[in-house]
Order: C-alpha cells, then sequence, then structure tokens
C-alpha cells in the first residue's frame, strides 16, 4: 500500500505559534504513517510546487522561533480560477491527498476554493485578529493581545 502524503501550509500574515502548529501536523501524521510536504509561502508555494520534505527532524527545533518556518505570503494568484487550478494541478503531481491550510479567513477561503476543487483541507486558525468564525480562540491571538513587557505575566489567569 502506497504512503498517503499531505502537505500543510501557512498563508497570510504570520502569527505566533504557526511554528508551533508545523510541528504538531508534521509529528501527527509522521505518527499515522503519513508523508509531510511542507509548502513554502503559502498558497503561491502550492501553486508554484515550493515544496519540502518534513521529518522530525525538520520541525525539532522550531516551535521557540517567530514567524513561520514555511515563510507566509499572500497570493494575488491564487485569488483566481487559473490561479487555483494551477495548485490542484501541482497537488496532484506531488500526490498530495490533503492540505492543512494555518492561518486566517483569507487563507480559509483559499482553503475552501481548494475544496470545491476535489482537494481536502483542514484549517487551523492562526491570526492575530481572532477573526475566525466558530472558532472562539486562534493561533497567536494570546500573543498578539497580552504581549507583556519583560518580567511580566502574559496570561490572563
Amino acid at each position: 500500500m502506497e504512503q498517503k502524503t499531505i502537505a500543510v501550509l501557512t498563508s497570510g500574515g504570520d502569527a505566533p505559534g504557526m511554528n508551533a502548529a508545523v510541528r504538531a501536523v508534521v509529528r501527527t501524521a509522521i505518527a499515522n504513517d503519513l508523508r509531510v510536504l511542507g509548502v513554502r509561502r503559502g498558497y503561491d508555494g502550492l501553486i508554484h510546487g515550493d515544496m519540502i520534505a518534513m521529518n522530525l527532524r525538520s520541525v525539532s527545533d522550531i516551535i521557540q522561533n517567530g514567524g513561520t518556518a514555511l515563510f507566509t505570503a499572500r497570493s494575488p494568484a491564487f485569488m483566481t480560477e487559473e490561479g487555483q487550478m494551477q495548485a490542484v494541478h501541482t497537488c496532484k503531481k506531488f500526490g498530495i491527498s490533503g492540505v492543512v491550510v494555518i492561518g486566517g479567513d483569507g487563507s480559509f477561503r483559499g482553503a475552501r476554493d481548494l475544496s470545491l476543487r476535489g482537494i481536502p483541507c483542514v484549517g487551523i486558525p492562526g491570526t492575530i485578529d481572532n477573526d475566525i468564525a466558530s472558532s472562539e480562540y486562534t493561533i497567536g491571538f494570546d500573543t498578539a493581545m497580552y504581549l507583556s513587557q519583560p518580567g511580566e505575566s502574559t496570561s490572563q489567569n
């Protein structure tokens, strides 16, 4: 039986915690015998096939870093039918059976568009804006809202 391949991408503005989310996706996928490709620079990377194979070693030292190890970008090209179809073609070319999208509302609209074209997507809310419908909390929101001065606690509790 051939090993299934998924992709993970971060899209839109970066948010604190995106690296931890990428790490969790990769580790969980590997534990479930899935191959993982990391898409660099969001949907633009998906259009152009800018991907790297990810493994436990590639995510072993990223959670303490800001931003996202996969980089992120907004993609005007992906907002077009042609760009979306190119992304679908890239997924098929690389044998990607699903995409994990980490980002905000624009990223989720992109995930919806991919899903409507036959590529299943899962979204992980990662935005400092906390503006994802049906989600009370997003990755990055706490840090953005309650960034403290040195020596202060960042927790509300």
